[in-house]
């Protein structure tokens, strides 16, 4: 037996003390207290009882990266298998899987089997530290076991061995099973490809590769720059590490992707046969304008503004495409054509790196045009909130969301396609009236309601849709399509509309389709597709049509977490006005100088407008004359950046008299270099960037004689394509003019190093990383040696075989806590002790007060002589107590006084 708090036994010292003094109780109920005492302290110090032969747990950690053999995975399952058959009365079996991050397959379990892998890793990378940090969150404290590592030893990431060290601190060792790609007699491997910091344009300049042959070989080699072949012929190879130099010049300034290619027959590694690099080609700072209209209002404003302008049609932007860009002008875009990882690189563009951003309005820009629940929403000055002004007529819909098996895939994060639709859905819910109508229905080959068409004021089962659900095989559009119109026919509502959500790749059996369609545009029903998927997949084009006839718009979300949002854009586009579409007179706001010299009077009147909120702090250059008093233009800092909004349309239906203002162009061209100064002034100080191998190395010279900041600046690591998280590394003093930091990339790509210096932002040249570090040349023995220094560090040993894992772990010792048990016996004597007080023992006989104001009385007897001798007196014998007197009345205040009054009075009768 342990106890958690044995401080409390000392309690019983003094409550023992004071129940002895003050509780003192013949009989029975003295018992009962002395035992209510112990239990009550007993149960406050926590008592356990400890079970020796507890069982062990053990862990199973499984690499899955890119570097692993194809039947690694199989193989893993049989050993996990082999170890379930051994479990005895308390083991536990645990599965891990672990890529760039660690997954728990299967948590700790005494019975049932492994199912196999079906959590997505980043393969990208093999983070055996993290992996093993993993493991040891899984077994709780208390019990002991041992850890498992798959894999083939090509670990990134942090030293594994520190994580080894601090399961070997709890008592759990790290064996290991290696399971490796055959060594390969040849392999041809690109270890970098370097090009200078930065140029400028038209500048030549040199840049070179060094490419690693296991044996002499004749290969191919080509160079691409931006995809253009530059270089493409033979080279002969020698043993060890061999210098390729290359010459090129570049044109225009912006980012340079070059790739190094090579090839040789019977190259046992692939992967590492390319690299890349990134070149900063200088320049000043772009204007990056996406539109539908390169030869429009904008485009001209700018152009004759002498800004440098790139012109482009909206497309999935990248932090690539943004290098050299000072301000970014989206002009009325739908986000769906930035795609979601487009949307992230322009909110880190903004916010980290200090770039500008415009966005100006129309049908297809602010909440119509997807940004509410987007990355960029955040960004703006004003609000895209709902608000009462914004509901249209009274509206039913009817969701039918495809619930088949492929809906059960996760997504980066963790969660299933399914759970982010259902997401998506109850988000779009939300932004219905009370007097509207929905109805919510998952289809796969068949129907489940979730709640027919259903008034929104009566409240609606959102649980219930969250929780969703995936079935089996696909989604059977006919019968969808079917329920859908069962359902919004059965509603007498003005606006009534179909949502389908499918798989643009599992939408099967349309059947009757086409019937259903015409049905219900006669009806003036529409319908609106999402497709989770590409417009390539296989049933894309029967979405389209869907879309088409039913009057509706089409999505696809090729990235599963874009659905909340889009699900929002349709039902604003359905349920809410947005978009003010007639004409409004404008009005000068305080901020309207902040754009430079434009004429206050004389606005023109727009002939409509995008309707949102002005974000507290944010600042107003202009807003409406009507009711809604909406900003027009407004403005703010943003992160390091800074962002303007124009409300209006430049250049469309809607435009107005804002097209013939005379201040039209120098407003435009006053947002544009306003958002442009967002980073401020770098000074002097120069941020450089190297790479070796997966280490990042960024540092930050100051000049001589520059004021040094009062704070350390700091490192934040951008992803190129957006995919990514944006990471904050702090730097460190290296010198007395220079700071630094290092950082490990975590998987190929190209990486935007951002240095924050206080208010300033200074981008550190682009780096890229061809390929996974694991795919470094090198060979199995290798691995192996990093297996067994990271399993000697606690005592692992190497498993071979699975037979006796169980018998080398140690027990765990269980323990059963008491002290509930003595709470209740507690309670049983304090009852126990009532009971028997109350009702069992004799009555208590009462105490006799005694005060000292009583004063005995004696008996009367003769005087003696007056005239005696003292000496010759000689005392009284008190007079013995008749056997018929009275007893003795209890002594007290009230008798002393009266024995008082009597010898009074017979003073007075002397």
């Amino acid at each position: 037996m342990s106890f958690s708090l044995p401080q409390a036994l000392v309690l019983l010292l003094p409550l023992g003390l004071f129940l002895w003094k003050r509780g003192q109780r013949p009989g029975p109920p003295m018992a009962l207290r002395w035992a209510l005492l112990l239990l009550v302290v007993g149960a406050l110090a926590g008592p356990e009882w400890v079970l020796r032969h507890a069982g062990s747990d053990v862990v199973v950690v499984v690499d899955r990266s890119r570097s692993m053999p194809a039947e690694a995975g199989r193989v893993a399952s049989e050993l996990v298998g082999l170890l379930e058959s051994q479990r005895r009365p308390g083991d536990r079996v645990g599965v891990l899987s672990f890529g760039r991050e660690a997954r728990v397959e299967q948590p700790l379990s005494e019975v049932g089997r492994f199912g196999g892998f079906t959590r997505p890793v980043d393969a990208e990378a093999s983070d055996v530290s993290a992996a093993l940090d993993a493991a040891g969150a899984l077994i709780p404290p208390g019990r002991t076991g041992r850890v498992l590592v798959v894999s083939d030893g090509r670990a990134t990431g942090a030293d594994a061995r520190g994580a080894a060290r601090r399961l070997a601190a709890r008592g759990i060792p790290v064996d290991f099973r290696q399971v490796a790609r055959e060594d390969s007699p040849l392999d041809l491997a690109v270890l970098s490809l370097d090009v200078p910091a930065s140029v400028t344009a038209r500048e030549p300049f040199q840049l070179s590769g060094v490419v690693q042959a296991t044996a002499p070989i004749t290969g191919t080699v080509r160079l691409e720059r931006n995809g253009r072949v530059l270089v493409k012929g033979p080279f002969d190879f020698r043993e060890g590490p061999n210098l390729l130099p290359f010459r090129d010049l570049v044109d225009e300034p912006g980012l340079v992707a070059y790739r190094l290619t090579v090839e040789a027959p019977g190259d046992g590694v692939l992967e590492n046969d390319v690299g890349q690099a990134v070149l900063r080609v200088e320049g000043p700072p772009r204007v990056l304008l996406l539109t539908d209209q390169p030869e429009g209002t904008l485009a001209g404003a700018l152009r004759s503004a002498g800004l440098v302008l790139d012109v482009r049609a909206p497309f999935p932007v990248t932090l690539d495409a943004l290098d050299g860009v000072g301000a970014v002008v989206l002009e009325n875009v739908d986000a769906n054509r930035l795609g979601e990882p487009g949307l992230h690189a322009l909110a880190s563009y903004v916010e980290q790196a200090g770039g500008g951003l415009v966005m100006t309005g129309g049908r297809s820009s602010f909440a119509e045009g997807g940004y509410r629940r987007s990355p960029v929403e955040p960004l703006l000055p004003v609000s895209l909130e709902m608000r009462e002004e914004q509901r249209r007529t009274a509206l039913a819909m009817s969701v039918l969301m495809d619930c088949s098996c492929s809906m059960g895939v996760q997504v980066p994060d963790g969660r299933t396609k399914m759970e982010v639709a259902a997401e998506g859905v109850v988000g779009a819910l939300t932004l219905l009236n009370d007097k509207d109508e929905v109805s919510v229905h998952m289809v796969d080959t068949e129907v489940h309601e979730i709640f027919p068409m259903s008034p929104v004021e009566r409240g609606l089962p959102l649980d219930e849709v969250s929780r969703g659900f995936s079935g089996g095989g696909g989604i059977f559009v006919g019968i969808a399509l079917r329920e859908g119109r069962e359902q919004i026919l059965g509603s007498d509502k003005a606006t009534r509309h179909v949502l389908l959500f499918s798989d643009a790749a599992d939408s099967e059996e349309p059947d009757d389709y086409l019937q259903t369609l015409t049905e219900l545009q006669r009806q003036k029903v529409t319908v609106s597709v999402i497709g989770l998927g590409t417009e390539q997949d296989p049933d894309a084009n029967l979405l389209k049509e869907i879309a088409a006839k039913g009057g509706g718009r089409i999505y696809f979300a090729e990235d599963a977490t874009s659905l909340p949002r889009i699900f929002s854009q349709e039902t604003i586009a359905v349920a809410r006005a947005t978009f003010v579409d007639e004409p409004a007179s404008l009005e000068a706001a305080p901020d309207l100088p902040l754009l430079g010299r434009l004429p206050a009077l004389g606005l023109p009147q727009v002939g409509g407008y995008n309707l949102t909120y002005l974000r507290p702090r944010a600042s107003v250059a202009l807003r409406t004359l009507d009711d809604n008093a909406a900003p027009v233009l407004a403005l703010w800092p943003r992160g390091a950046g800074r962002v303007a909004a124009l409300m209006a349309e430049v250049d469309g239906e809607f435009t107005g008299e804002l097209r013939t203002w005379s201040g039209l162009r120098a407003a435009l061209e006053g947002m544009v270099r306003w958002t442009m100064e967002g980073a401020g002034e770098a000074g002097e100080a120069v941020a450089r960037s190297e790479r070796r191998g997966n280490l990042l190395r960024v540092t930050l010279d100051f000049a001589p004689g520059e004021a040094l900041p009062g704070a350390l600046p700091s490192l934040v690591l951008l992803p190129g394509d957006g995919r990514g998280t944006p990471v904050e590394v702090p730097m460190r003093w290296e010198d007395e003019d220079r700071v630094a930091a290092e950082y490990t990339l975590p998987g190929s790509g190209t990486w935007h190093p951002v240095v924050k210096l206080g208010t300033r932002v200074l981008r550190a040249p682009p780096v890229a990383l061809p390929y996974a570090p694991e795919f470094e040349p090198g060979n199995a023995q290798e691995g192996l040696e990093v297996l067994r220094g990271v399993a000697g560090v606690g005592g692992g040993v190497e498993r071979l075989s699975m037979a006796g894992l169980f018998e080398d772990a140690p027990e765990s010792e269980g323990r059963v806590a008491l002290a509930p048990w003595l709470v209740g016996l507690a309670v049983a004597a304090l009852l126990a002790e009532v009971a028997v007080r109350r009702f069992l023992s004799a009555p208590r006989p009462r105490r006799t007060v005694v005060s000292s104001a009583t004063v005995a009385v004696a008996a009367p007897g003769p005087s003696p002589a007056r005239n005696a001798p003292e000496t010759s007196r000689t005392p009284e014998a008190p007079a013995e107590a008749k056997p018929s007197e009275a007893p003795a009345k209890e002594a007290g205040v009230d008798s002393a006084l009266k024995a008082a009054r009597e010898r009074a009075r017979g003073r007075l009768k002397r």
